[in-house]
């Protein structure tokens, strides 16, 4: 029980929101890929020309599905093929709406938004994993590969 309160009480930016690349939407591909091996990131926040709103999100999965069999693919724009208006959290959202959305939605990157709408970061599936080991090593560390698998009777001398 402790951690389903545990991720009813915490919320979203008590979490790791980095690893993410901030780009305009007219960026072309091939930038982007750079800007993502550059700074280690698995994703790109599009933002708004103008006003550096978040308008889309470009993944690692977007590589591998659009991009990797099309060389005249790394000549687009971001915008051709971003997600257009992804589902987003807010900083005050809880962990356990955070899983829920990504569990729902198949979801291993999903950006977060402050009270006016502004970037505040990216959570990962990576960021939840990183406090759930942080926060509970002893039950994470010590489960074994299958429950099931447990000796019912001490063995041995």
């Amino acid at each position: 029980m402790r951690l389903a309160r545990a991720f009813s009480e915490t919320r979203v930016s008590h979490l790791d929101l980095t690893g993410f690349t901030r780009l305009p939407a007219s960026t072309q591909v091939a930038e982007g890929l750079e800007q993502m091996r550059l700074y280690r990131s698995t994703v790109i926040l599009v933002e708004s020309e103008k006003g550096g709103s978040l308008v889309g999100i470009f993944t690692e999965r977007d590589v591998l599905m659009k991009v990797a069999d099309s060389k005249s693919a790394l000549k687009d724009t971001i915008a051709d093929l971003m997600t257009p208006d992804p589902q987003v959290l807010t900083a005050d959202d809880s962990v356990s709406k955070a899983l829920a959305l990504m569990s729902n939605g198949h979801y291993r990157n999903v950006p977060v938004l402050g009270e006016n709408g502004e970037i505040v970061g990216n959570l990962s599936q990576h960021a939840v994993i990183r406090f759930l080991t942080d926060h509970f090593p002893r039950e994470i560390y010590n489960l074994p590969p299958d429950p099931e698998l447990i000796p019912r009777t001490r063995e041995g001398a």
